[in-house]
């Protein structure tokens, strides 16, 4: 029987017409309702109805359930046979027993492993849960007796400062001690330099004597050499303040490129088969000064292979020659290149460091061979050894523009390529083709030198004929004013430019 979800709304408004009827109650069903609630909670549940009764106090054929007879089924069920309700129970008890004995066999005693290991992973979770939380305390703990180990560290640390402050003071005052006592020592020098020349002098008066006096002079000389030895020996004990570790620095490289460039009075060594020497190709031919080691112009020089240490096969010139151009032919490209001559310096304030000159034009393309190079060329060991040699191409020269472009030959040294007041006061690195002679030449890192010349309000006047004439005899004439600037701050910044190594 098709049962219509017909509303309750509707089957109302058909009633009037069903009232008027005859309605025959043995054609009217009595079978359980199968009208679908309409219940948003829970679908496709049916009325619980369960057998059609004509309700007379309402129009039409409607049930006590408040549903039309179309909702009831025509007939109730018949009940269920007796057999079959045996036979229904025989399977259940069947079914029973199975179910005992899967449990106390293979599926049963399986589920029943797998909860008792269920069980136990809980408890060893628990029990691990426990451990953690213990060791996470521990550690707090320890973390809590950390912080106060460095609470105690910093209160010992400002005690060691404040002894350390304690110490310095007493070190300067050790300085200033020894300072005075240099510069006395200093003064008994010069004292007794004077009372020998005034020994001298007395001497060469009462002995006319010519093998005498020559004595004196040599005898003279030697205490003038013990005299100087004995002052290097005192700086070198005098302690150094901030600004005098440069000077002794410098002295120290000195008196070790003096030692150097002094070849022993038996001849160098003899050289047979390959020699290595340490090569450093200079920007320009015209720098009269190698770079500083450690500075920014002498790390990007290395950066670049401008310095490298080169074995020659022989002594020749052509071998020396090839392992020059092996070198730096990726630099060179080609271009002629000559070795300089670097000799040491003779300037009060320079003196002993290395200073570079082109070589004489009647030297250049001759044979660049070992004994060439010890001549005119090459800083030498005591014992003749060739130590280090400095070349330039002949009449180009390197920018900086060009070198930041060429292959890297040293790592970790880019951090000196970024930009120096000094190295690249004008240069724009991005606007140059990276050519050779592109942008300001790389040696060019000196500034100009101040002016030198005095304003007219520090210049004496001329004194007339006749005033100098007056005053031959007088002590107390005016003096001309000492010039107020200097080429020993340019002096210095050359000194600092040089290479060390």
């Amino acid at each position: 029987m098709n049962v219509s979800t017909v509303p309750s709304s509707q089957s109302a408004q058909a009633e009037p017409v069903v009232s008027k009827l005859q309605v025959d109650e043995n054609k009217l069903p009595s079978g359980q309702c199968r009208y679908i609630l309409l219940n948003p909670e829970i679908k496709g549940q049916r009325c619980a109805c369960v057998g059609f009764t004509f309700n007379r106090s309402l129009p039409g054929v409607t049930c006590d359930c408040g549903h039309l007879s179309c909702y009831h089924i025509q007939s109730a069920e018949p009940p269920p046979d007796k057999n079959e309700v045996d036979t229904l129970r025989r399977r259940i008890k069947l079914l029973e027993e199975q179910l005992d004995r899967e449990n106390d066999g293979g599926l049963g005693s399986a589920l029943g492993s797998v909860v008792r290991r269920l069980g136990d992973l809980e408890e060893q979770v628990e029990k691990n849960r426990d451990e953690t939380s213990q060791e996470v305390k521990g550690c707090y703990r320890n973390v809590d007796r950390m912080w106060q180990s460095v609470t105690q560290l910093e209160k010992r640390q400002v005690g060691y400062e404040n002894r350390l402050l304690m110490f310095d003071e007493r070190l300067d005052g050790h300085d200033d001690t020894l300072h005075g006592l240099g510069d006395r020592l200093m003064e008994f020098d010069e004292a007794s330099m004077v009372l020998e020349e005034r020994v001298d002098a007395l001497e060469e008066q009462e002995s006319p004597r010519i093998p005498f006096r020559q004595r004196r002079r040599r005898s003279t000389s030697g205490s003038e050499d013990s005299k100087n030895c004995k002052r290097a020996v005192a700086r070198r004990y005098l302690p150094l303040g901030d600004h005098d570790h440069s000077a002794a620095a410098r002295s120290a490289s000195t008196s070790v490129s003096g030692s150097r460039c002094e070849v022993p009075k038996t001849g160098p060594v003899e050289v047979t088969g390959s020699w290595t020497v340490h090569i450093s190709l200079l920007p320009t031919a015209s720098q009269p000064f190698p770079f500083e080691k450690d500075t920014n112009a002498y790390k990007r020089c290395l950066s670049r292979g401008l310095h490298q240490m080169v074995a020659v096969g022989g002594t020749d010139g052509e071998s020396f020659a090839k392992a020059v151009t092996k070198a730096f032919g990726s630099l060179l490209r080609g271009r002629d290149w000559v070795p300089l001559q670097a000799r040491l310096c003779d300037a009060a304030t320079l003196q002993g460091l290395p200073m570079l000159r082109p070589l004489d034009p009647a030297l250049i393309g001759t044979n660049y061979d070992l004994d060439f190079l010890r001549k005119y060329c090459a800083v030498c060991l005591p014992n003749g050894k060739v130590e280090s040699m400095y070349i330039a191409m002949l009449s180009d020269t390197f920018s900086w523009q060009f070198l930041r472009r060429s292959p890297c030959y040293l790592e970790g040294l880019e951090e000196c390529w970024a930009y120096d007041a000094l190295l690249d006061p004008n240069d724009n690195f991005g606007d140059s083709n990276g050519d050779v002679g592109d942008g300001r030449s790389a040696g060019e890192i000196v500034p100009p030198l101040p002016s030198l010349k005095r304003p007219a309000s520090e210049m004496s006047r001329t004194p007339s004929l006749s005033s100098t004439s007056a005053n031959d005899g007088n002590d107390s004439s005016r003096q001309k004013l000492p010039r107020t600037t200097c080429i020993q701050a340019a002096m210095e910044l050359r000194r600092r430019g040089v290479e060390t190594v």
